[in-house]
């Protein structure tokens, strides 16, 4: 019998942001919406759909807030059996926080997380995308594993304190195309584009990452469309591993272990 090709290419779709917490966070909204926010009714329950269609697990990354106002949302992640992460507490401009306050909202978002889910987690991609020079100590104190946000060298790795980072990178961000550019993008132009990366990151081997979000691409059909294919092209792929940004983390924090036995 043939043997299948090794695998070359691990692929780890992941998701940031829930309800409002990110407009709490800029003031633009005092609180819980009445009629709930379209993320949370329209957007999570189609990435659900779509990754349940294809038997996946992601990463999502959600801000401490919603463990107080969206538990039910919060647990659901868990349910599904999908990877739990931390994103700050509203979305803050983590890049700009003093040690003390980045301290308490870490702590607050983690335990807020855990109080709603069930689980505690283990991942965290800042919002913004870049941390602060205190971030990892503050990470590690709390029992996280991994950082998967901007990191120095920009490549997965174990840090120097045995934090594993896995970063991604800009190109991989829905909003980096959507957000940017009025009119954005085409939908197809994106999905174009990703899955270009994707061949690449298969013919030469590493690790792609996709950064969606539920308002930009969960609440739009093409989008979603978009996506899908990206889904597909990395699921009937046998060169292809897809996983969640944990078990990335894991696998690299087992080979430093290894290499220092």
């Amino acid at each position: 019998m043939a043997q299948s090709p090794a695998r070359s290419a691990i692929v780890c779709f992941t998701f940031d942001n829930m309800g409002e917490a990110a407009d709490v966070g800029l003031g633009r909204v005092p609180g819980p919406m009445a009629n709930g926010d379209a993320s949370i009714t329209v957007g999570y329950p189609a990435l659900f759909r779509l990754l349940d269609r294809h038997g996946l697990r992601a990463t999502f990354f959600i801000e401490g807030w919603n463990g107080l106002h969206h538990p039910e949302s919060v647990r659901e992640i868990v349910e599904r059996e999908h990877e739990l992460g931390m994103h700050g507490w509203v979305h803050e401009t983590w890049r700009d926080l003093d040690p003390l306050p980045e301290r308490d909202l870490a702590a607050r978002a983690t335990d807020a997380l855990e109080k709603a889910s069930g689980t505690r987690p283990r991942g965290f991609r800042a919002p913004g995308g870049a941390r602060t020079a205190s971030t990892e100590n503050i990470l590690l104190d709390l029992g996280y594993r991994y950082d998967a946000s901007l990191g120095d060298g920009m490549k997965p790795q174990v840090l120097a304190s045995g934090l594993a980072q896995v970063p991604f990178r800009w190109a991989g961000v829905d909003g980096f195309h959507y957000l940017a550019s009025d009119p954005p993008p085409a939908p197809e132009t994106v999905r174009d584009l990703w899955l270009e990366a994707l061949r690449r990151t298969i013919d030469r081997g590493g690790l792609f990452v996709t950064v969606c979000h539920a308002f930009v691409t969960g609440v739009d059909e093409r989008r979603m469309a978009a996506l899908e294919a990206v889904v597909e092209a990395a699921v009937r792929e046998e060169r292809v591993h897809v996983c969640t940004l944990g078990e990335v983390a894991e696998r690299l924090l087992a080979v430093r272990r290894e290499s220092t036995l």
